[in-house]
């Protein structure tokens, strides 16, 4: 009976145990689906440059730009699944994508979560000579004037859209939807009072709120932002809505359970350090690290939460 059962339970054991950490073979590539120099591109660099000891194959960084990052995660998807191609990604090419356009991916369940880095809400800006000084002035003058007022964003089916729409969906007001390609071309419009509001990453607008030249009325975020605590979260006015934009490290499917561990742990030492905590500091962005089995639960929720949103909207692919 001893010898049946003894190897039997080491077996089970053994079945149990989690897989050992172990580097991927060889060098490795990480994808960055946007430009140089951008946040998506510096984050990925700060953390590269943390880690890259740790690889003596060799680590280093490449952009792969273009439709809305879904070229790059498209290599990432398609690569061989040995740790050797991983990238750092934005949540919308990840999540909003492949549910606007048809794509190689169509989710979460065909790429491997690994770690996630940092993670950040949208802020509501207006001119500094706006006539509303705070965001219930704003909120009154949006439903005492359906379809009046101008709200930009940085494009059809970005986080900032789908903020708008939370935000009409919750409140009631009906406004004008202005996209943009991005924070330049917006800036320069809502400066020039082409439109009345603009939904803007933090750190972008430091310097005009610095100098007067715009004001911000309102967080998309839970709690208030750290880096604006004078600032209320359209929560505190009674909308609880908030789209965040994370920035996490995904692998193909597949990634075997040693290697996606070892990535996470490594990346867990290089968002922990100083350096890299004060590099999002320096941008008003929050370090947030989520290990594989937190972030495959964050990416199944915001995709649920974000198809709802794209169905509102009419930008779900048919």
């Amino acid at each position: 009976m001893r010898r049946i059962l003894l190897p039997t339970l080491a077996m089970l054991v053994a079945f149990a145990a989690p897989a050992a950490s172990q580097a991927p073979s060889g060098a490795v590539t990480v994808v960055v689906p946007f430009t140089v120099g951008g946040l998506n591109d510096l984050t990925a660099r700060s953390v590269v440059e943390k880690i890259k000891g740790q690889f003596p194959g060799g680590i280093a960084v490449i952009n792969r730009t273009g439709a809305g990052g879904s070229i790059g995660v498209t290599e990432i998807v398609q690569a061989k699944p040995d740790g050797t191609v991983i990238g750092l990604v934005p949540t919308p090419a990840l999540l909003d994508q492949p549910q606007m356009n048809a794509l190689p991916y169509r989710g979460p369940q065909d790429y491997t979560p690994i770690a996630n880095t940092v993670t950040y809400y949208q802020l509501l800006a207006v001119r500094g000579d706006a006539p509303w000084k705070d965001i219930k002035e704003l909120m009154a003058a949006a439903k005492a004037a359906p379809a009046k007022l101008r709200f930009g964003s940085s494009g059809i089916g970005t986080a900032s859209h789908l903020n708008l729409a939370q935000l009409q969906s919750a409140s009631g007001i009906n406004v004008v939807h202005v996209p943009f390609s991005g924070w330049a071309e917006g800036s320069a419009a809502l400066l020039g009072g082409h439109v009345d509001t603009l939904i803007i990453n933090p750190g972008e607008g430091r310097q005009l709120t610095n100098a007067g030249r715009i004001r911000i009325l309102a967080a998309f975020q839970p709690t208030r932002s750290p880096y604006y605590p004078d600032v209320p979260t359209f929560k505190e006015i009674g909308y609880d809505i908030g789209v965040n934009l994370s920035f996490s490290f995904v692998g193909p499917k597949g990634l075997p359970a040693g290697v996606t561990d070892f990535y996470a742990k490594a990346v867990r030492a290089a968002v922990d350090d100083k350096a890299f905590q004060d590099f999002a500091k320096a941008r008003e962005i929050e370090v947030n690290y989520m290990d594989s089995a937190q972030l495959g639960a964050f990416f199944d929720k915001e995709f649920k939460e974000h198809t709802a949103l794209l169905d509102k909207l009419g930008l779900l692919k048919k």
